[in-house]
């Protein structure tokens, strides 16, 4: 026989004792991990114990009537009362039905327009831009005027019988139709089909004369040259823009409306990568474009280096820390009205992204820029928008 000592006796021991009191457990089931008011009782738990014992009355259960009778006999007043004001507002409650029916209507209206827009033609919009094309000499062809709810206003009358001594003919079009002609500009209910502007030219800028404007043209005609009669002040010299390569439509109608405004004799356009003359820029211009001799040149190398040698002063717009560089024709802008005394003038103004092409400021005859007056100047706004420092700088040559 097998003798346990001391502690395996004890171990053995344990496991029994343990062994037994689990079987209890098991034998008695599941207990609570806390003591509940029914712990060591008979008592039992109910379901009932657990639910309200009492419940409000409802108000039309007081007044033993139906829930229906008893809301409309409380709030009928107020109804009555909404009614009569919708009533005598002239509103009508549209019901489901009304909405339907609304909604195919407008559907119908989107599928019956087929409008069709030409690619060739300038749909242009706004009161000022029609009223300017048809004022100004600078478009022959139109194609009809399309209205929409037109007000008696003095511009909208004038619209009005100006297309029909030009013999437009003259139609109501829905809103939508409008929208899609401007792409969703503001055309005041108004846009003109016409062809789009004929722009000529430029070779170079003739000899200089404070009366008229002699223009070099390219092609392939036997006079090449134009003359332009000056319409602004004939006691300075001739003041024109040259835009390189500006791409923002609306700068570029912003200039054009400043120039025109201010006196500018004619604008001159990089053939390429500047905005083109579309309605949205004749819009941004107010109409100007349609008045202001507007050209383009195609080689501007060739265009600054004859027009200099020609008496005119070709002055390049920089920024402030770009002056030092070309410090030998730098001028001051106060000295423009001077300048313009001298010999005419051609303005030249860059992108707000790149500036001026170098190689067209090296062939400019002077550099100017517009210093800020603030001393503390966050380099976040560190310049002007092109069009607001082109009014200035054009306010200089110009002013008296």
């Amino acid at each position: 026989m097998v003798k346990l000592n001391a502690g395996v006796k004890q171990c053995v021991r344990f496991i029994h004792e343990s062994t037994k009191k689990l079987e209890g457990d098991i034998g008695s089931g599941p207990k609570a991990p806390f003591k509940t008011p029914y712990t060591g009782s008979d008592r039992t738990v109910t379901f009932e114990k657990n639910m309200p014992f009492n419940r409000r009355v409802k108000a039309w259960e007081r007044d033993n009537m139906d829930k229906d009778e008893w809301f409309k006999e409380k709030y009928a007043w107020k109804h009555s009362l909404q009614k009569k004001a919708f009533k005598e507002k002239g509103y009508r409650r549209r019901s489901k039905g009304d909405d339907k029916r609304h909604y195919k209507e407008q559907n119908v209206m989107q599928s019956v327009s087929q409008l069709k827009l030409n690619p060739l033609v300038d749909y242009l919009y706004g009161t000022n831009p029609v009223l300017a094309a048809l004022r100004s000499s600078k478009r022959t062809d139109f194609g009809k005027l399309h209205l929409h709810n037109p007000k008696k206003t003095p511009k909208d009358e004038s619209i009005i019988a100006l297309a029909n001594s030009r013999g437009i003919n003259i139609i109501d079009t829905t809103k939508q139709d409008l929208n899609r002609m401007t792409d969703n500009g503001v055309h005041n209910g108004i846009v003109l089909e016409t062809r789009p502007l004929d722009i000529c030219e430029l070779k170079n800028l003739g000899k200089p004369s404070k009366e008229r404007i002699n223009i070099g043209k390219t092609g392939l005609e036997d006079e090449n040259t134009l003359e332009l009669e000056r319409d602004t002040n004939t006691s300075r010299f001739p003041v024109g823009i040259y835009l390189d390569e500006i791409s923002d439509p609306h700068n570029v109608g912003a200039i054009i409306r400043s120039a025109y405004f201010l006196g500018v004799d004619f604008i001159v356009l990089s053939s390429r990568n500047c905005a083109s003359l579309t309605p949205l820029v004749s819009k941004a211009s107010s109409g100007a474009m349609e008045f202001i001799p507007i050209f383009y040149a195609l080689k501007p190398l060739s265009f600054f280096e004859e027009s200099a040698a020609n008496g005119w002063s070709i002055v390049s717009t920089l920024a402030p820390q770009q002056i030092a560089r070309y410090s030998n024709k730098a001028v001051d802008r106060k000295q423009l009205h001077e300048l313009v005394q001298e010999s005419p003038v051609l303005l030249v103004i860059g992108s707000e992204g790149d500036g001026i092409r170098t190689n067209l400021v090296s062939r400019s005859t002077h550099v100017v820029g517009i210093n800020p007056a603030r001393a503390a100047l966050d380099n976040s706004v560190d310049s002007l928008n092109v069009s607001v420092a082109t009014a200035l700088l054009i306010s200089q040559l110009v002013d008296e």
